[in-house]
């Protein structure tokens, strides 16, 4: 496999990741106070800005991680079951960091299934752009 497709997957991977990260920002801190620098009291969510600025660099990583899993994937392993492996990956990857905040830090349980939703959206899209890109 090229890396023409595989940097082409992650710049589409990436703007979602970002965009995905961005609005969990804004809802996880105009809920339950997760403070942004920039932003003004935690009860308001932060402004677009400081979320994009506070979500891309994790958000980035992540999708270089998973455009390069996909890259195995579609490049060696196979094109069937893609969705099933990149719903495990999201749950994985999702699941446990909702999970610690729900029971460690005390954050609503609806805002936790929500965001959990969110992340399995965001790994399932991944998966479908890298399919179109890299199979």
């Amino acid at each position: 496999m090229s890396l023409t497709p595989i940097v082409g997957a992650f710049g589409m991977v990436a703007l979602v990741f970002i965009a995905v990260g961005a609005a969990a920002v804004r809802w996880a801190g105009g809920v339950w106070g997760a403070k942004v620098r920039g932003s003004s009291p935690p009860t308001t969510p932060p402004a677009w800005g400081a979320a994009l600025r506070v979500a891309w660099p994790p958000a980035a990583a992540e999708a270089l991680g998973i455009v390069l899993l996909a890259a195995l994937w579609f490049g060696s392993l196979g094109h069937g079951g893609w969705l099933l492996v990149f719903l495990l990956v999201g749950a994985l990857a999702t699941g446990a960091d909702r999970w610690v905040r729900h029971r460690l830090l005390g954050s609503p349980a609806p805002l936790e299934l929500k965001l959990f939703a969110l992340g399995l959206l965001k790994y399932a899209l991944a998966g479908w752009l890298c399919a179109w890109r890299l199979s």
